[in-house]
């Protein structure tokens, strides 16, 4: 069995949707946990439900955060493996299905599917989708010691309540990336499925990767560096590879601290071009942070803004 953690606050919209796109799963041998972590009730989506699936509802009145949420979810979980859905994304029906597979077939202990990333509320797959992203990466161990390419609402893994691996409470971002090397430095051997199964929303409105971008610095620049003195780089390429990383968040922190809005998926940008030439081989493309974030120096007026700003149309060189 597989149990489907759903954290949840003030989305009952988008968590009617997420639970309904668990209903529509070919693979039956489910349970759902919903944890609401704090916010307005959300007893009337569940009710909707229960009639169809088994869903069984967690609730604190304080939020705490999403890890504590999951954490509370695992605690509880009867399932053999656990999938992770966050409450603004869907499943495509075939999810659970396919990862049951690939756990058995593969044998594998952490799965993970492709993602479309849709700016748009949307539960199937559009027939058009070229225009879209998609979080497709390859697994490699040793990139994942770099970056995170994974989607969490594309994961289902064995059940970590017979081992010490969690969620870490006092992280409010990366704290997913920060729980895949938990489970890889516990020996979980990772499979991506062949083909597309969740939806990730990034629908273009106030959330917390748009209020993370508002202050300098960031606080994924924090966590970023919290991780990388936590779990040691896989390989000296790997090493190298988060120097480009460091050097990225300082031009983005100085962007963000003159005033300036972060290119929309920059991080995402810089990932995709990273995967392919680490994939091959190869160093850092030396350009590539100057196209993703050209500097341009301070006119008089503003010299005391600094030495150096980023050039306000980054935008652009991120595309």
């Amino acid at each position: 069995m597989i149990s489907v953690i759903i954290p949840t606050r003030d989305r009952p919209g988008p968590l009617h949707r997420a639970l309904r796109s668990v209903a529509r799963q070919t693979y039956r041998r489910f349970e759902v946990i919903v944890v609401r972590d704090g916010g307005h009730p959300v007893e009337p989506v569940i009710d909707r439900w229960q009639r169809e699936i088994p869903v069984t509802l967690l609730e604190t009145d304080t939020p705490y955060g999403v890890s504590h949420a999951r954490n509370c979810a695992i605690a509880i979980a009867q399932g053999d493996h656990i999938a992770l859905l966050d409450d603004d994304d869907v499943f495509l029906p075939h999810h659970l299905q396919a990862a049951a597979d690939a756990l058995r077939t593969r044998r594998a202990d952490t799965v993970y599917g492709q993602a479309l990333v849709s700016p748009t509320w949307i539960e199937d797959l559009p027939r058009e989708r070229a225009h879209l992203p998609c979080k497709d990466y390859a697994f490699d161990p040793a990139f994942l010691s770099v970056a995170n390419t994974i989607h969490t609402g594309s994961v289902v893994t064995r059940n970590p309540a017979g081992n010490p691996v969690r969620f870490d409470e006092t992280l409010h971002h990366c704290e997913d990336w920060d729980f895949l090397l938990a489970l890889r430095a516990a020996g979980h051997r990772f499979a991506r499925l062949d083909t597309i199964t969740s939806v990730y929303h990034q629908v273009p409105v106030p959330g917390a990767v748009h209020s993370a971008y508002q202050s300098a610095p960031t606080p994924f620049t924090r966590a970023r560096a919290l991780l990388y003195e936590r779990w040691p780089a896989a390989t000296g390429r790997a090493e190298e590879y988060r120097n480009w990383f460091c050097r990225f968040d300082q031009r983005l922190d100085t962007l963000i601290a003159h005033g300036r809005s972060a290119p929309p998926h920059v991080y995402e940008h810089a990932v995709r071009a990273l995967h392919a030439t680490f994939r091959s081989r190869r160093s850092p493309d030396r350009d590539l942070l100057n196209r993703l974030l050209p500097l341009m120096t301070v006119a008089p007026a503003r010299r005391d803004c600094g030495a150096l700003v980023l050039q306000s149309a980054v935008t652009h060189a991120a595309r």
